[in-house]
């Protein structure tokens, strides 16, 4: 092996490795001739030997300490063996390292290379054999240290692009959020814009309405039907222009005072003014209301808009008959009114959830229908003027069909709303 090993060092070596005379070398063998057989062969060599060890823990343990410009290692030593010896030296990258061994089969030559020597070399060595070997070990440890140091500046390279890559989308990501944030703003100023035009242009239609059924009730006082009649045009007249009214002071701002009023009652006035649309369609209804409930503070006229506008979507979704469960909580710990509303309708697709709030959105498509959609956002904008919240799940849980409305409304909502 030893000519074999001697034709292959002198093809790969290089034809001159630059220097500073002499090598600085550690011996690690166990056996005290061939020990001193390598001091002797270093020495003509023109190197220095600076340390001996009988053992790989003595081997490591003086490389660690001197760094020498390369270590010659035998394999098979007490206590740790040399390719044990090896592969924590080559862990650490101290120093090249030359094997030279008794063994001469090929599984010990291959777990060598694994563990990191960069020559080998079988006993007894020449002169020259061990001449190249220390060249070729300096060489490919050169190298080695190179590629190691290109490596880590690769990944350090990596490792800040995949920072500024971070960055970058940290930074696309503001800009999306501020860019919706400018789209929301955009989207409330249009809705201010027509809040302010529709209740001007209803106002004004409503005027002459309330006034002729005035005129009319007047004129036919003694006719009891047609006085009842007219005092229904006046109350339900009179309603919309409070929506209208509501609606633009939710979406322009309310200056108003709250006051104290009973939700389970607006809950139930709701619902009674629902019943002769329930019973024409086959509508179930079932209002479970919390009776230990404390009186709240806030509009109770817009709160009555918001159970309207959720109740009314909840009935189209049930023009062919079914179920609505409303119900009321009080939750004590917060300080909060729970109020959860579901109905076995149709439900809501997928992909309008994320939409439901937006103000003019609706799947009533149509010239007819360009003023619809504004139920879901007046509400949520009412609700989160009373500072809560409003949530809606659709299908429900088990269901393919159906729709929730959860709210959560504080009993006294603080000066700031």
């Amino acid at each position: 092996m030893n000519s074999t090993l001697r034709e292959s060092v002198s093809a790969r070596a290089p034809e001159s490795v630059e220097h500073q005379q002499p090598w600085r070398v550690v011996i690690a063998e166990d056996e005290a001739l061939p020990a001193e057989l390598l001091k002797r062969t270093v020495r003509r060599l023109g190197h220095l030997v600076v340390g001996s060890a009988q053992n790989g823990l003595e081997a490591i343990a003086l490389t660690r300490q001197l760094v020498p410009d390369v270590v010659v290692m035998d394999l098979r030593m007490p206590v740790m063996d040399g390719w044990a010896a090896m592969a924590e030296l080559t862990r650490e990258m101290l120093s090249p390292i030359v094997v030279v061994s008794a063994l001469d089969d090929r599984e010990s030559l291959e777990q060598a290379i694994f563990a990191g020597a960069s020559a080998y070399l079988t006993k007894p060595v020449r002169e020259e054999d061990l001449e190249r070997a220390l060249e070729l070990a300096v060489a490919r440890f050169g190298d080695l240290r190179e590629i190691r140091q290109l490596r880590a500046e690769a990944e350090q390279h990596v490792a800040r692009q995949a920072s500024q890559m971070r960055e970058l989308e940290r930074v696309i990501q503001e800009l999306r959020e501020a860019q919706l944030q400018l789209a929301s703003a955009a989207r409330r100023a249009a809705v201010t814009s027509l809040a302010h035009g529709l209740a001007h242009e209803i106002n004004n239609a409503l005027t002459p309405i309330i006034g002729n059924a005035q005129i009319i009730a007047l004129l036919h006082d003694g006719n009891r039907e047609t006085f009842e009649r007219t005092q229904q045009i006046i109350t339900h007249a009179r309603r919309i222009a409070g929506w209208t009214a509501s609606f633009r002071q939710v979406t322009m701002g309310s200056t108003r005072e709250r006051i104290e009023f009973s939700f389970n009652d607006i809950a139930r006035d709701v619902f009674g003014l629902y019943t002769e649309r329930f019973e024409r369609w086959g509508i179930t209804t079932q209002l479970d209301l919390d009776q230990t409930l404390p009186a709240m503070h806030g509009r109770p006229d817009e709160i009555q808009e918001v159970l309207m506008l959720i109740l009314q979507n909840a009935v189209e979704a049930l023009r062919g008959g079914g179920e609505i469960e409303f119900s009321t909580r009080f939750d004590r710990a917060r300080g909060l009114v729970a109020v959860r509303l579901t109905d076995t309708g149709v439900g809501i697709l997928p992909e309008h959830l994320p939409l439901i709030f937006q103000p003019g959105f609706t799947t009533k498509g149509g010239v007819a229908n360009m003023l619809l959609g504004w139920g879901l956002f007046t509400a949520q904008q009412i609700v989160q003027a009373h500072q809560g919240e409003i949530e809606l799940h659709s299908p429900l849980e088990n269901s393919t069909r159906g729709t929730e409305v959860q709210i959560l409304l504080p009993l006294n909502p603080s000066d700031t709303a």
